[in-house]
C-alpha cells in the first residue's frame, strides 16, 4: 500500500512542538545532483577528519558503507568508498554559490556548472555569514592583518598575540586573497589543508592551493557570490521522482528536523510525490547525501516495500526540470 503523507503529516504536528510559519523559505525543488561515488585509497597521515572533509562526506555515511571497526586507525593502502555527490542549490546563469552547509563552492559559468570545490567555513561559534556578495578584488602574496576580534581571542586563550603575518608558509590566507564585498570576507588558501571541508575558520572561507589560483585567475571582478546555509534540499526529475538530501542543523535553527521537513516539502509542493516511510528515515539518519523519498512503484501483492535508498552514482547528473 502507498503511504502517503498528508495523514503522517497530522501525526507529526500532533506529536510534536509547532513550527512557525514561514520557516519553509525554499518553495521549490533543485534540478541538478552533482558528484558521485568512488573508491579512495587511504594515504600515510590520512585520518577520518580529513577524508570526510576532502569529499564534504557524512562521517557516521563513511563508516557505514566501509564497516569500519576501528574507525581511527586507518591504515595506508587501505580502499575506502566515499562519495562528494550532493544536491547543488543552483542561483543563476553564471556566479559563485556557497553552501555552507555542505562546506562546497559551486562555479557557474554559461549556464553550466564548470567546477565544485570542498571548501573551509566560519566555525560554528564564528560563522560565515549568508548573504549575496561580488568579487571586487584579490590579492598575492596577501599580508594578514590579524583583526582586533582575533587578538582578542587568542589573548583569552593564552596564545600569544599576533598583529600581522606576513607571506609564507605561516600565512593562514595562502598565496591568494580574493576580496568579497563584504568588508573583512574573502576566498583564500590555507596554511592548514586538512580544514578543509570543515567548520574550521573566522568566518572567511579557505581553499585547496590550486584551487583558489584557478578562482583567482579567471573568476572576474564583479561575479556574484551567493552564500546560503541551506542543511536540508530536495531536487526532482522529469519523472517525477524526488531526492531528499539532509544535514545536521549545526547552527542549530532546527531546519534538519522532521516538521521543518515536512513543512519544506509541503511548500516545494511535494507532499503527494513522496513517501513517508522513506522521509523519516532520510531525516533521523541525516547522512547528508541524496536519498530517493519517491513513492515506491506499485509492488506485487505480499512484497516489502523498499527502504530509503541512495542514489547510485551512474544517477549523479544534471536533472531535467520537472513541470509545476
Amino acid at each position: 500500500m502507498r503511504r502517503r503523507l498528508v495523514p503522517f503529516l497530522a501525526l507529526v504536528l500532533l506529536a510534536a512542538p509547532a513550527w512557525p510559519a514561514g520557516k519553509a523559505t525554499r518553495l521549490h525543488a533543485y534540478d541538478l545532483i552533482a558528484g558521485g561515488e568512488q573508491d579512495y585509497t587511504v594515504a600515510p597521515g590520512d585520518n577520518l577528519w580529513a577524508i570526510t572533509g576532502r569529499f564534504t562526506m557524512n562521517r557516521a555515511l563513511l563508516q557505514s558503507w566501509n564497516e569500519l571497526p576501528a574507525p581511527d586507525a586507518l591504515r595506508p593502502g587501505m580502499h575506502l568508498k566515499v562519495s562528494d555527490r550532493h544536491i547543488v542549490p543552483r542561483r543563476g546563469s553564471d556566479g559563485i554559490v556557497i553552501d555552507i552547509a555542505v562546506r562546497t563552492l559551486y562555479w557557474f559559468q554559461k549556464g553550466a556548472l564548470r567546477a565544485r570545490f570542498p571548501i573551509g567555513v566560519g566555525r560554528t561559534d564564528w560563522a560565515t555569514p549568508p548573504g549575496r556578495y561580488r568579487i571586487v578584488g584579490r590579492r598575492q602574496d596577501p599580508v594578514w592583518h590579524v583583526p582586533p576580534s582575533i587578538q582578542a581571542e587568542m589573548r583569552a586563550q593564552g596564545e600569544q598575540v599576533v598583529r600581522e603575518v606576513p607571506p609564507g608558509p605561516d600565512n593562514p590566507l595562502g598565496k591568494y586573497w580574493i576580496q568579497l564585498s563584504a568588508p573583512g570576507y574573502g576566498l583564500h588558501g590555507t596554511n592548514a589543508p586538512a580544514s578543509i571541508g570543515k567548520y574550521a575558520s573566522h568566518g572567511c572561507m579557505r581553499l585547496l592551493p590550486e584551487h583558489v589560483e584557478l578562482l583567482y585567475r579567471e573568476a572576474r571582478d564583479g561575479t556574484p557570490v551567493d552564500i546560503v546555509y541551506e542543511p536540508v534540499k530536495l531536487a526532482r526529475d522529469a519523472s517525477g521522482r524526488v531526492w531528499l538530501e539532509v544535514h545536521r542543523d549545526v547552527l542549530g535553527a532546527k531546519q534538519s528536523e522532521l516538521p521543518a521537513v515536512l513543512d519544506f516539502i509541503q511548500a516545494a509542493g511535494l507532499t503527494e510525490a513522496v513517501d513517508a516511510t522513506r522521509v523519516v528515515e532520510a531525516v533521523a539518519h541525516a547522512w547528508g547525501t541524496p536519498e530517493d523519498v519517491s513513492l515506491p512503484a506499485p509492488a506485487p501483492a505480499g512484497a516489502a516495500a523498499p527502504a530509503a535508498a541512495i542514489v547510485p552514482a551512474a544517477e549523479a547528473r544534471t536533472l531535467p526540470a520537472a513541470a509545476p
